[in-house]
């Protein structure tokens, strides 16, 4: 029959184990969170990025649809110009995400 002491020696050791694997396991959490937390952030601005470029043809759309409206005349109807000053904003916009994409694909590295 084994020793009480045996089991005490062998209990020692295995809650040492179980200590250090829970560190571990948990180290390794952190690390996943962290890069799904990274990758949702740059999911995020490709998405945005995607939706910019969705309203800027829907803006093109429109843009031609009003310039065919105005029989193609030089000067710009409210409307055309209201259109096109949307689509600078746009592009603007998506520009600055364009960035913010790259700065964090260079991170990465």
């Amino acid at each position: 029959m084994p020793n009480l002491s045996d089991y005490k020696t062998e209990w020692e050791k295995t809650k040492k184990q179980l200590v250090k694997f829970s560190k571990e396991a948990l180290d390794v959490a952190k690390k996943g969170e962290q890069e799904l937390v990274r990758l949702s952030k740059k999911s995020k601005l490709h998405i945005d990025s995607t939706a910019i470029s969705l309203q800027k043809e829907k803006l093109y759309y429109f843009i031609g649809k009003e310039y065919v409206k105005t029989n193609g005349k030089t000067e710009k109807s409210a409307k055309l110009k209201k259109l096109l000053d949307e689509l600078k904003a746009a592009d603007k916009e998506q520009k600055a995400l364009q960035l913010k994409i790259k700065k964090t694909n260079d991170n990465e590295k």
